[in-house]
């Protein structure tokens, strides 16, 4: 029986791969099948090439398969295609530009051994380039276990990284809940990750770094303008739907409306930013607008006084009464979400 499959997506990435490949090899265990599932997305350099050099010349017992897309479509496809074929209980993602840390796997064993049940099991992440962990360093394991909200809302805390991949996720969870990337997006580890969450009743959160985050050629959204364009469209259809499922005040405990809410307004400060830095295109600057418009009336029809001033912060009158206590920690949470979404998508 095939216990893991990893699915390993790959694009131009010729500079990295082989180092990436290296560490899923390193993961081997003679008491586990662990199956990698290679997918080149249409790549233009030797990708291809190098994959199937290093695979065919390997004689362990990790089974490789590979399969490459006849024209590019993607992360999201690319991703998709290896989940469709992966036999695994549990899956994993990494990327091509990525890196396995030695004993990923055997960490998340040892863990599954104390938590056999449990649908995800989350290492911490190491930014290469930046030298510094991707979210919050924990002293020990931290296991939740309750309604899909419960875990959402530690989620929306920053204990839990939002990409998608360094996750050791059960498939029958993603099968079972028809758990897909959005195709429509170029970017779709928030969506995919809150949509995972949801549908979950059990998660186990390491301190140890099992994932090292590669350096980028061009940071993750790349430099030119299309991508820039198709990267906020992504985050517009996030919001959208974010929105779509926002908790209701009266029954969320402990702030999670507050934090949903607070999470959707960090993606759009965040897009904002990049709006500054690039021409983009006005539809999206419109679809950007509407989404923001949606939260500010949300968050008033829904009885949210201070969240709503909050957002509305840009007139002068909100502006001069921010020394209030609570918009200070509006605040600061914010400026968490726009700091973490600049590490992951490189800008």
């Amino acid at each position: 029986m095939i216990y893991i499959s990893i699915v390993l997506s790959a694009y131009n990435h010729e500079k990295s791969i082989l180092q990436c490949l290296d560490s899923i090899i390193a993961q081997e265990n003679a008491d586990m099948q662990i199956e990698c599932i290679v997918v080149d997305d249409c790549s233009t350099d030797d990708t291809l090439g190098i994959i199937r050099r290093r695979v065919g010349g390997y004689k362990g017992n990790i089974v490789f398969r590979i399969y490459r897309h006849q024209t590019h479509h993607g992360l999201s496809r690319t991703r998709n295609t290896g989940l469709h074929r992966a036999q695994g209980y549990y899956v994993m993602f990494v990327n091509g530009v990525d890196q396995l840390r030695n004993g990923c796997i055997d960490t998340y064993m040892v863990n599954l051994m104390r938590h056999w049940d449990v649908d995800v099991i989350a290492g911490n992440v190491y930014n290469v380039c930046l030298q510094r962990n991707l979210f919050s360093t924990l002293d020990s394991a931290l296991a939740l276990r309750g309604k899909g909200d419960v875990i959402c809302h530690e989620l929306l805390r920053n204990h839990l990284y939002l990409y998608a991949n360094n996750k050791l996720v059960r498939r029958e969870v993603l099968t079972a809940n028809l758990i897909t990337f959005d195709e429509r997006m170029e970017y779709g580890d928030i969506q995919w990750t809150f949509t995972l969450f949801s549908n979950i009743s059990s998660v186990v959160l390491l301190p140890d770094i099992t994932y090292e985050y590669g350096r980028r050629e061009t940071g993750a959204i790349g430099q030119t303008l299309k991508w820039v364009n198709m990267f906020l469209a992504s985050y517009t259809t996030t919001c959208e739907n974010l929105l779509d499922k926002a908790p209701r005040p009266e029954s969320s405990d402990n702030g999670y409306y507050q934090a949903h809410q607070l999470f959707v307004y960090g993606l759009l400060t965040h897009a904002n930013r990049l709006i500054e830095e690039y021409a983009v295109n006005s539809q999206v600057r419109r679809e950007l607008d509407s989404v923001r418009s949606r939260l500010l009336t949300q968050t008033k029809n829904d009885g949210q006084k201070s969240l709503y001033l909050f957002f509305r912060q840009e007139n002068s009158f909100i502006s001069s009464i921010f020394k209030n206590p609570v918009f200070r920690n509006y605040r600061r949470v914010v400026d968490d979400i726009t700091e973490m979404l600049e590490v992951i998508v490189g800008r």
